[in-house]
């Protein structure tokens, strides 16, 4: 599950995954590949679906897998200001 703290170290590494492993063993956050695989995949849905160029079913269907995925609200806004 994403928390607010691997969505704190994904940003201080400013999504530079090579980065986050070299550096792993001083991350006390819990992240984990799979955490870090998920935020990129959220991220990109949310550029494709902000920016305008997803279809309407596939916004619906992201936006179904954001919230099934990430059940807390101030993790997902931390999510999307990612984006920014």
């Amino acid at each position: 599950m994403l928390t607010l703290a691997k969505i704190a170290t994904y940003q201080l590494f400013g999504g530079d995954a090579d980065g986050w492993s070299r550096e792993r063993s001083s991350d006390r956050s819990g992240i984990t590949d799979q955490d870090w695989r998920l935020i990129e995949e959220l991220r990109h849905g949310i550029i494709l679906v902000s920016s305008g160029q997803a279809s309407p079913e596939f916004t619906v269907t992201f936006e179904r897998r954001l919230a099934a995925s990430v059940p807390d609200k101030k993790v997902r806004q931390a999510i999307r200001e990612l984006t920014t």
